[in-house]
């Protein structure tokens, strides 16, 4: 008798949950690379260090994003870059979504609305950057970043609100990777990032209260694309300015303008 043939699975089955795991170990070697990597590149040693992976699982997955392209080895050395490939991708999302052009009028009316300091925020591997701002009337400024200031993701409230937009498993990957960087910042612990996760994920808004600067409070949404988080704007103010009424009423306005970025984005 002959026996049955194997079943084939349906073609729109899901992916195996190795193949997944493997995707998101990938991923992250790149945003590795995409942080650390300078003129001296980063050694198959510090890679392993930081993703916590055996040296047969990195260096196959390293083999294969070579030979696609996303990497590249330095001849006779265990030196890995962003390969051309990736670094032409990114160049082509970036000028398809350009986030600072449309967000342009939202950090504008929302300067109007609050009179207070309006920021965009992006992730950039481990951290979060800013990467414009814009200064509302009101005559106390808070000044405690500059377009191009870079943080440890969940140091500050766009940066904050970047991190709770992640998976768990995607946030006790960044807390324990950038465990040693948060020293800087007394009041800003892995044990206190989970907290402020947690209440973020809750209230609907990121809230830092005072944590970079002593009595300068601050309110984050994120940005979705693809039900991907793609950037965070972020209000700052005197902690005067900054009571419970007031943060639900700007954590409002923020949404608001974070909905219509989602959807100019979407439909470009």
């Amino acid at each position: 008798m002959t026996p049955p043939a194997p079943r084939q699975a349906p073609a729109d089955a899901p992916p195996h949950a190795d193949t997944v795991h493997s995707v998101k170990r990938a991923l992250d070697i790149l945003r590795m690379l995409s942080f650390n990597a300078s003129s001296s590149g980063m050694r198959f040693s510090d890679l392993q260090a930081q993703s916590g992976l055996s040296k047969g699982t990195l260096h196959r997955l390293l083999k294969s994003l070579v030979s696609e392209g996303f990497v590249e080895q330095a001849a006779g050395s265990r030196v890995y870059y962003l390969g051309l490939e990736f670094l032409s991708l990114g160049e082509r999302a970036a000028n398809r979504l350009d986030i600072r052009a449309v967000t342009q009028p939202s950090l504008e009316r929302l300067a109007q609305l609050t009179s207070d300091t309006v920021m965009l925020t992006i992730r950039s591997g481990l951290d979060a950057v800013c990467i414009d701002r814009k200064e509302g009337t009101f005559p106390v400024k808070v000044l405690t970043q500059n377009v191009g200031t870079r943080r440890p993701l969940g140091v500050g409230s766009g940066s904050l609100a970047l991190l709770a937009a992640l998976s768990d498993e995607e946030v006790e990957n960044v807390l324990r990777r950038n465990a040693t960087r948060l020293a800087p910042y007394p009041s800003v612990t892995a044990g206190a990032l989970r907290e402020a996760v947690s209440d973020a994920r809750q209230r609907g808004y990121a809230f830092n209260p005072g944590h970079l600067l002593k009595g300068m409070y601050g309110i984050g949404v994120t940005i979705f694309l693809a039900r991907q988080p793609v950037a965070a704007l972020s209000v700052a103010a005197h902690y005067g300015r900054m009571d419970a009424d007031r943060r639900r009423q700007i954590a409002e306005h923020l949404r608001h303008e974070a909905a219509r970025v989602t959807q100019e984005l979407g439909s470009k």
